[in-house]
């Protein structure tokens, strides 16, 4: 009981000084929400979708090979090079881009981009009867995604 009282006791003397000139009183945050904005860790703003975020991208298969000095095979042997693809075959008539771990460390929009411009390069999806490019992890032979006209879809 007694270090109930003292603990009451220490908490009024202490109370007029834990807030700072520019807070609001804690009774503002009693009594009713206060008038300007709070800090929300746990709530999630809305996300853009993938489709939508990238629609402003100015990027073509163009702008790599301009990079590597104009030479489209020295951007893919640089794929290969990196372990970013392994092998490229063809699994019943439809082609298989068969990609490295290091595919999958990067980020969505440059994922997107090496298959793009393998496609580009290759003229796989407008030249094959199927119109898409199976994606499969190296030494593995579930796909993980596919590519085609309308974009990369990763699983």
């Amino acid at each position: 009981m007694r270090f109930f009282v003292f603990f009451q006791l220490f908490s009024l003397i202490l109370l007029p000084f834990s807030f700072s000139a520019n807070a609001s009183s804690l009774w503002d945050y009693i009594w009713g929400p206060p008038d300007h904005n709070e800090v929300r860790p746990y709530l999630e703003e809305a996300k853009v979708p993938h489709n939508s975020r990238w629609a402003d991208d100015e990027w073509t298969p163009q702008d790599w090979v301009d990079a590597r000095g104009g030479d489209a095979i020295s951007v893919v042997n640089g794929f290969y090079d990196a372990g970013i693809i392994h092998d490229q075959y063809f699994d019943d008539d439809v082609p298989v881009l068969e990609v490295g771990h290091r595919f999958l460390e990067l980020g969505s929009q440059d994922q997107r981009r090496v298959v793009a411009f393998m496609d580009d390069v290759f003229n796989v999806t407008s030249s094959t009867p199927a119109g898409v490019i199976n994606i499969c992890l190296e030494h593995e032979s579930e796909y993980i995604g596919q590519f085609s006209a309308d974009g990369l879809q990763l699983q």
